[in-house]
């Protein structure tokens, strides 16, 4: 086998298939995201002042529509496009590793229903689901998705892995939880967040394993990390940053990044000013990863708080990123996109342009 040159180590990203508040493909995500487009509307649901709740929906989908069925049909719609852009093969296998919502983030997902209409979507390809392959880590469930499906890939039992994410939080009864727990933004509640959606799925291949006659790949994870945040959301301590302060700090000394800056940060938070304090501490611990000028941006300035699917999210959006940046001394642009669950979990990854 002939292996690409210049394969900068990582992960290659074959294929690629987003749906969104503000698109129904990933480049239609990217472009409106990068164009500051958004979809916050009032929803149906009101708050206990009979306000109604905003939200960021998916319009095409009836606000009926409960949780489980959201989920699927943006879902589908993005698995179908990943599948087709990384050229996947009739009758090949493929496992899936899927992050979902953490649990109380809204109404009960019916996952054997989802996966269900994930299996009859893939039509000739058959997705296998293993008994690792299902996270609930909320925003950092996608980096842990990532990392299992590397551990796939370094077996070598698979040559290739399908990694995705998908969550809701604009059904009624979501929407409604929400608004019991104080937690959505609006007049009783300034430091909250505004509810949204989505799913993203990468079709992964190791880059040692690629071939010069497969797909050209998209970009890169060129490394990613884990971490665990003991003063979380959830509970009443100061939060010092501990958690993404080790996460950053492991991508700054793996060797795969050769002591380079990322040219740009995409966090997959809220805007809440207790993610933005964690962010500014870590960053200071680290600055040496940090881009210069401090670029920062937000999944949820277009799209709200998408839950667990805004890792994958943000690894589509970075993905648009690195191939609008200028290189830095002839090399690919880096993007770092990182995600940190209500309950403790921090995941961080660095994406980077093909050549």
């Amino acid at each position: 086998m002939k292996r690409l040159p210049h394969a900068p180590g990582g992960l290659a990203i074959l294929g690629l298939g987003l749906c969104s508040p503000v698109g129904l493909t990933a480049r239609m995500t990217q472009v409106e995201w990068a164009a500051a487009a958004s979809r916050f509307r009032f929803s149906q649901v009101v708050d206990g002042a009979r306000r109604p709740v905003i939200a960021s929906a998916l319009t095409l989908l009836e606000p009926q529509l409960s949780r489980t069925e959201r989920m699927a049909a943006m879902a589908v719609t993005a698995l179908g496009e990943c599948l087709r852009t990384g050229h996947a093969e009739k009758a090949e296998q493929l496992p899936l590793v899927l992050s979902l919502p953490e649990p109380d983030s809204g109404a009960p997902v019916q996952e054997a229903a989802l996966l269900q209409a994930l299996r009859d979507a893939a039509g000739s390809v058959r997705l296998e689901v293993p008994s690792s392959g299902l996270w609930t880590e909320g925003r950092a469930g996608f980096f842990s998705a990532l990392a299992q499906a590397t551990e796939f890939l370094r077996s070598r039992r698979y040559s290739r892995v399908v990694v995705g994410a998908v969550d809701s939080m604009c059904d009624a009864s979501s929407l409604r939880h929400l608004s019991r727990k104080n937690r959505i933004q609006g007049p009783t509640q300034r430091d909250g967040i505004i509810p949204g959606e989505g799913a993203g799925f990468f079709l992964l291949a190791s880059a040692a394993a690629l071939d010069v006659r497969g797909p050209k790949p998209r970009g890169w994870v060129v490394a990613h990390t884990l971490a665990e945040e003991r003063h979380h959301f959830h509970q009443e301590e100061p939060n010092l940053a501990d958690g993404l302060t080790e996460a950053f700090r492991e991508l700054r000394l793996n060797p795969m990044l050769g002591g380079r800056r990322v040219d740009e940060i995409l966090s997959c938070q809220t805007g809440e000013s207790f993610w933005a304090r964690e962010f500014q501490w870590a960053s200071l611990r680290n600055a040496s990863l940090m881009p210069e000028p401090l670029v920062v941006r937000l999944t949820a300035e277009a799209m709200g708080d998408a839950g667990a699917s805004a890792g994958a999210l943000g690894v589509g959006l970075a993905l648009h990123q690195v191939g609008r940046l200028e290189p830095t001394h002839g090399q690919a642009a880096r993007v770092l996109v990182y995600g940190c669950s209500d309950t403790g979990r921090v995941g961080a990854c660095v994406i980077e342009g093909a050549k």
